[in-house]
């Protein structure tokens, strides 16, 4: 009777274990059933968006570009000698026309003025020859030789004077004299360089556009012009000129801009950035480039509408300064996502932080 009673006691004990397991098991899967069901409606990526707006946008080509002096002469002598007097230093500035150095010409100034006693002495008889050949007292042969002679003996003298002018070296155009390549004293064969003269007043900007704007480029075209050495100097300017040919080296066309340089801060060979407009947009959206990926269908972005992310295929006009010019596949005011962006698909639900 007592192991009976036992048998019933464990029998009663294992049945209320077992029944408490049970009910223990399924209350926690309740729980986490419940717990996965409350966290699936939540589960979304944290964004920050920007709205986009339209606005005036400039597409330019851009080139690397070198100043140049707007005239630049290599003085030399044409009759040569050895060099008498520097008039003018290397660094003044010279007027045109202004004398900037001297070749000796001692014997030239003698020559010339024998051949100018000369020339008068003919003058002088040939205007004696003229009026008694008008009375008829003299023959008409001594009257042209008279002639002749006067006329020789000033040929003889322009030609003495054209040599001695040439020995005083003039300024071509105004400008600063930049370099000496020979000294006071040294001989400057004919021909042969003894300064240079640049006129820094006005600067050629010059670039080589590549060929496949070959109809883009016109004189006149709006152009910006940007000196990163002297701290970012901004010129706004049209194209001067147009090459009419192509490099075949490079395959480019020149261009060139003219700048006024009255303070004369812009030295020749400096380098420039050339910005030539190349189209005008009265609206268009530009965006941090960072946030273009790049896939199979193009370049795209990501918006946010509702909730959601929706991606953008969109096309980029240009890019600069770390932004792109987008002329399709965004609209003004959406909302387009700046920050989260990297690992989202369409359609992914998304928070936006305030």
């Amino acid at each position: 009777m007592v192991i009976k009673m036992k048998n019933i006691f464990y029998k009663v004990v294992i049945s209320f274990t077992l029944v408490t397991f049970v009910f223990l098991f399924y209350s926690c899967s309740d729980t986490g059933g419940n717990e996965k069901q409350k966290e699936e409606p939540g589960q979304f990526v944290y964004v920050e968006t920007q709205k986009v707006k339209l606005q005036p946008f400039v597409n330019y080509i851009t080139l690397i570009g070198v100043a140049k002096a707007y005239q630049r002469a290599n003085v030399a002598s044409d009759e040569g000698g050895r060099i008498k007097q520097f008039v003018k230093d290397k660094g003044e500035y010279v007027k045109e026309g202004d004398v900037i150095l001297t070749i000796e010409n001692d014997v030239l100034k003698a020559n010339l003025d024998a051949t100018k006693a000369q020339y008068e002495l003919a003058e002088v008889n040939f205007q004696k020859q003229e009026k008694v050949y008008s009375e008829k007292v003299t023959s008409e042969l001594q009257y042209l030789e008279a002639k002749y002679q006067r006329d020789a003996a000033k040929a003889n003298y322009e030609l003495i004077k054209s040599r001695y002018d040439k020995t005083f070296i003039k300024a071509p155009f105004p400008g600063i004299i930049d370099m000496k390549y020979i000294e006071e004293g040294e001989f400057a064969a004919p021909g042969v360089s003894i300064i240079s003269i640049l006129n820094i007043d006005r600067i050629k900007v010059e670039a080589g556009v590549p060929e496949n704007y070959v109809d883009v480029v016109n004189p006149g075209d709006g152009v910006k012009i940007i000196f990163n050495d002297l701290e970012g100097e901004t010129f706004d300017e049209k194209v001067s000129y147009v090459g009419s040919s192509i490099n075949i080296d490079n395959r480019t066309f020149p261009v060139e801009v003219i700048i006024n340089n009255r303070n004369k801060k812009i030295k020749p060979e400096l380098n420039a950035v050339v910005k030539i407009e190349k189209e005008r947009f009265n609206k268009i959206a530009i965006i941090p480039e960072d946030i273009v990926s790049k896939t199979d269908l193009g370049s795209i972005v990501f918006v946010e509408e509702n909730g959601v992310a929706k991606m953008r295929v969109v096309k980029i006009e240009s890019r600069y300064e770390n932004k792109a010019a987008v002329t399709e596949g965004l609209k003004e005011g959406e909302n387009l996502i700046l920050v989260g962006f990297q690992n989202l698909v369409d359609g992914e639900k998304v928070k936006v932080l305030e």
